[in-house]
């Protein structure tokens, strides 16, 4: 299961859409996107988006969090 380690919020009147960076053993880092309401916790709409959310781009996730690559 992909753990969160930090996300990105965009609200609106329906919600919020949410880009949650994750971590897996065998995945190894990667991005989710998806949309909850503005029912629960940060922390419980992260994990629903790492759980249910659909896949997000790895190059515009790094971008949009900052990562910069090691070379």
């Amino acid at each position: 299961m992909p753990r969160p380690l930090s996300s990105i919020w965009f609200t609106n009147r329906d919600g919020c859409t949410g880009i949650v960076r994750t971590f897996d053993i065998e995945d190894g880092y990667k991005y989710y996107i998806g949309h909850t309401f503005p029912n629960n916790s940060e922390e419980q709409d992260a994990q629903y988006i790492a759980d249910w959310g659909s896949t997000f781009p790895r190059i515009a996730g790094d971008a949009l969090f900052g990562i910069k690559e090691i070379v």
